[in-house]
């Protein structure tokens, strides 16, 4: 089973066929790069973790790689301003998980960095940081459908998900996600699943 984060699967969602091809192509071959994975923990350690601005940005600041050093470290300092902007001071630990495709070929990694308790609410929030690509409302419907769907529950059924968006600092919430949303998740599900089933065929 292929596993993608719920980031790179908004971002590709999208996209035209041939440009899924290639980005889904990457897929089809072990390994790759968490570009983002400092600034997960980082905004972990920040908000739940209740650790200081300045420990939470070292390990970013001595990472090797420039280009992800500051868009990371842009990144943290995005989440600070929002977070004492919104005066919010109360944090939780989301919960994590995964979804699968109807065919059982993809699995969607469900991985929010924190909660936050707003004006009462509880709410999860996944971080979007991504260079070249806008965070639509619909695209972020999506992934507000999913969180809820799959981790809005049990323990956490009384949680709302929203998306914050780093560069605009804006987080995407919903009370009533579009009737369509769920519909294009499934034809999502089903193009991946043909994508995939070809490609295991073949190997």
């Amino acid at each position: 089973m292929t596993t993608i984060s719920l980031t790179a699967f908004l971002k590709i969602l999208t996209k035209g066929t041939p440009q899924k091809v290639r980005e889904y192509g990457r897929y089809l071959t072990p390994g790759g790069y968490a570009f983002y994975w400092q600034l997960k923990e980082a905004a972990h350690a920040l908000t739940v973790g209740g650790e200081s601005f300045a420990d939470c940005a070292k390990p970013i600041e001595e990472s090797a790689r420039e280009v992800e050093r500051k868009h990371n470290l842009d990144g943290l300092k995005s989440l600070r301003k929002w977070v004492e902007k919104n005066a919010l001071t109360e944090f939780f630990g989301a919960p994590a998980g995964a979804c699968s495709s109807p065919g059982g070929f993809v699995s969607i990694k469900l991985e929010p960095e924190f909660g936050i308790v707003s004006k009462g609410q509880h709410r999860i929030v996944q971080l979007w940081n991504s260079k070249g690509s806008n965070l639509t409302r619909t695209v972020a419907g999506v992934g507000i459908f999913l969180l809820e769907k799959n981790l809005c529950v049990g323990d956490f059924a009384h949680c709302k998900a929203g998306i914050l968006d780093l560069r605009k600092r804006e987080i995407y919430v919903t009370d009533a996600l579009p009737a369509n949303i769920e519909a294009m998740v499934q034809s999502e599900f089903a193009w991946l699943d043909g994508f995939f089933k070809q490609y295991s065929k073949a190997a």
